[in-house]
């Protein structure tokens, strides 16, 4: 329901033009980790133009948030309590059961949204999981949403027109993963993700 909610939200937002590539490289028939950068809270509603099942991981505060927060919960996503001690072993065993049901999860490893369009340092729990659940790892690279709200702190007042492209990336396989550490696998796919995000905005500037 959460879902249908998100893609009648982007059909309505007729200022949003989203375009996507990539989506046959999600596969329908096992879990893996999806991990994209993060530049708005518009992220979470664009990012359903993969139409592919996945369950958000997300901090809890999200879930309070307008519209955002009735999509999270209707979708049953992983609420991530920041700051408790014990909220890196509840992430991972949460995600980890939707996973084990055959649900891929879609995690911002940066952990909150960059103010400068670069991306932020990425945090383990995203390649920890990926790892544990012996699973590929996607990476979804996306411009644009950062441009389609308001200025302003918690704005949502929507901005014209608005162009938001999303290029899904091959998938590193789950040999990969378990053949690299938790570090190279995070500097590895923050390099494909930066590279694909420069593509991107190369690409919409020459437009």
């Amino acid at each position: 329901m959460g879902t249908f909610w998100a893609w009648a939200y982007q059909s309505l937002v007729i200022s949003w033009r989203l375009q996507l590539t990539g989506r046959e490289k999600i596969p329908w028939n096992r879990p893996v980790v999806l991990v994209a950068n993060h530049r708005s809270y518009v992220d979470i509603l664009a990012l359903y133009k993969v139409r592919r099942p996945f369950k958000w991981v997300s901090k809890a505060e999200n879930f309070k948030t307008p519209f955002i927060g009735m999509v999270l919960s209707l979708t049953n996503c992983v609420r991530i309590q920041r700051g408790s001690i014990r909220a890196g072993h509840q992430f991972i065993s949460q995600a980890e059961m939707e996973m084990k049901k055959g649900s891929s999860v879609m995690i911002f490893p940066e952990g909150s949204r960059s103010k400068t369009g670069k991306m932020r340092s990425f945090q383990d729990g995203a390649f920890v999981l990926a790892k544990k659940m012996n699973c590929g790892i996607i990476p979804i690279a996306h411009i644009g949403t950062e441009k389609a709200l308001h200025s302003g702190k918690d704005s949502w007042v929507i901005q014209g027109k608005t162009n938001i492209n999303i290029s899904i990336l091959d998938e590193i396989s789950a040999e990969q993963v378990l053949e690299m550490e938790v570090d190279e696998l995070k500097s590895h796919v923050y390099g494909l993700l930066e590279e694909e995000i420069e593509q991107l905005e190369n690409q919409n500037n020459s437009r």
